[in-house]
């Protein structure tokens, strides 16, 4: 059950309030971290998920993450800190009702967001939502067509560049697809990938490449079986 917390004051006072000492217990420690080697700027909160009890406060730390973050609820609860480099010091927020609090960083959303559960002092889970009032509920006779899908998937923002012995293809989803990446020299394909990847930037990386100079062809195919026309960017190994 997501309940709604208010700031304690305006954003200009979060910088002293995360430096103060906490009123409130140890509670989790959120750390903001960069992606893996062959995509560091793909962040992640670690970990993304905390559980704590009624009372105790989350620290979001920024330390050796590069690139701008910040924290911002999501859903039925309000909050939103500065934007702030990895050498701010670190955020405390404390939870004191039960409930489930969804937040991401808005910068990086697509990848950096986590869930704050907050259990009661005795750690029992927070209580489920209430039905909604009978003027919202369907009827067992109420029933919506199935919407039919047709639109393609766009795939954009093609882009390869020379990676660690192979090639590293980036590319934009307008929505999760399988995406099917293929290498080629003149009408040769040489190597071929196929995987599933959700909305937005992604990429697919090739090892273990000759030198040569490659054309790329990537095209994706959504849940519905719908195609994108294919978007093709070239790179030269070497």
């Amino acid at each position: 059950m997501t309940r709604r917390i208010a700031l304690a004051g305006p954003l200009a006072a979060l910088a002293a309030l995360a430096a103060a000492p906490a009123a409130h217990g140890q509670g989790a420690v959120v750390q903001a971290a960069d992606g893996p080697p062959e995509a560091p700027l793909d962040y992640r909160w670690l970990p993304a998920d905390v559980t704590i009890k009624a009372g105790e406060a989350v620290t979001w730390r920024f330390e050796n993450a590069t690139g701008s973050h910040n924290v911002m609820s999501r859903g039925d609860w309000d909050y939103r800190s500065g934007m702030w480099q990895p050498s701010h010091p670190p955020v405390t927020l404390p939870f004191n009702s039960p409930g489930t609090y969804e937040y991401v960083c808005e910068v990086h959303a697509s990848t950096m967001f986590g869930t704050v559960t907050v259990t009661d002092a005795s750690g029992n889970p927070p209580p489920p939502p209430p039905p909604p009032p009978l003027s919202e509920q369907p009827f067992p006779n109420d029933q919506t067509a199935p919407a039919i899908d047709s639109r393609r998937p766009e795939v954009t923002r093609v882009r390869a560049r020379a990676w660690r012995r192979g090639a590293q293809v980036r590319f934009r989803l307008s929505e999760a697809a399988r995406v099917t990446v293929r290498l080629k020299r003149g009408p040769i394909t040489v190597a071929r990938r196929a995987v599933s990847r959700r909305r937005g930037a992604r990429h697919v990386t090739f090892r273990r490449l000759p030198d040569a100079r490659y054309r790329i062809e990537v095209r994706a195919t959504d849940l519905a079986g719908n195609r994108s026309r294919v978007s093709r960017a070239g790179v030269r190994l070497r």
